[in-house]
């Protein structure tokens, strides 16, 4: 079973004896699915490939929410693909990946525009994992 260390609002986190906390199972693939799309394509210098252009889709601009919903329900199936097949190449590169961490089948994704603010967007997506349990990652945006 693989892990990661879990992270809470940006920062890594400790558990009760103070050691950094890791995160496994679908816990694990909720993380890793916030972390895809929150990530800025390009960020990471040593896979410029990883990340979502999420954030970087329609800045200052205020635009048609169905145009917007269609985007960036594309941006984000696209990144859950490329998620799916960095779990393939991890499985299959001798990395022991449980079934409750790989992504199995997108289930929904709903965006929200906010009323007050026509930049901000709620985002929820629900997932199945291969151990067929169904988990959900909410993550709010300002596009």
């Amino acid at each position: 079973m693989s892990f990661d260390l879990k992270i809470s609002q940006g920062d890594l986190t400790l558990d009760q004896d103070g050691d950094l906390e890791k995160v496994e199972e679908s816990d694990k693939l909720v993380q890793d699915i916030l972390k895809i799309l929150m990530t800025p394509i390009g960020a990471n210098v040593f896979f410029t490939w990883y990340g979502s252009p999420l954030s970087e889709t329609a800045v200052g601009q205020v635009l048609d929410r169905t145009f917007v919903n269609s985007v960036v329900t594309q941006i984000i199936r696209s990144n859950l693909e490329t998620l799916q097949k960095l779990q393939k190449q991890q499985s299959m590169g001798g990395q022991r990946v449980s079934a409750n961490e790989l992504l199995a089948a997108i289930q929904t994704v709903n965006i929200n525009r906010n009323t007050v603010d026509p930049t901000y967007w709620s985002i929820f997506i629900q997932v199945l994992t291969k151990g067929l349990k169904s988990r959900t990652a909410n993550l709010d945006v300002t596009l």
